[in-house]
């Protein structure tokens, strides 16, 4: 209960002290991408973080707060990743799929994505995730 608890707090304060989350959510919503069923993708991650509470709580004794913290950013970025038009997105960041990229692929390089600061490092973080390029004129941020 109490990690059913925790988890719903830690869920919902992603929009407010996960930076990675809020730069991730922001990269869709600008891409004309914009996945509708936000909370609803919330509400099923929260026992996913909670399973995950408890799997962190069990091997290693104390949980800082923000590796939990991270651990709900990166679970909400799962579950709306499968109502994100991808190909949006990658167009919008300057990137352009090698090959199709699958739902699990796609899945794992938007929460590996929360843990950039800014539009660049999800840029950056997709193209090390996925097997995508720079598109022509659109050259690298840095």
């Amino acid at each position: 209960m109490l990690a059913d608890a925790l988890a719903r707090f830690l869920v919902a304060r992603c929009e407010s002290h996960h930076a990675g989350w809020r730069v991730v959510r922001q990269v869709v919503v600008d891409s004309a991408a914009d996945a509708t069923p936000w909370e609803k993708c919330a509400r099923r991650a929260i026992p996913l973080v909670a399973a995950d509470l408890l799997s962190l709580s069990g091997a290693e004794g104390r949980t800082p707060l923000h590796r939990a913290q991270h651990l709900a950013a990166q679970r909400r970025a799962e579950e709306i990743a499968p109502h994100v038009d991808q190909a949006r997105v990658l167009k919008d960041l300057g990137l352009e799929p090698a090959a199709d990229v699958d739902e699990d692929s796609w899945r794992a390089a938007i929460a590996g994505a929360v843990k950039a600061r800014s539009r660049e490092q999800v840029a950056r973080a997709l193209e090390d995730s996925l097997e995508v390029s720079r598109t022509a004129g659109d050259p690298d941020p840095e």
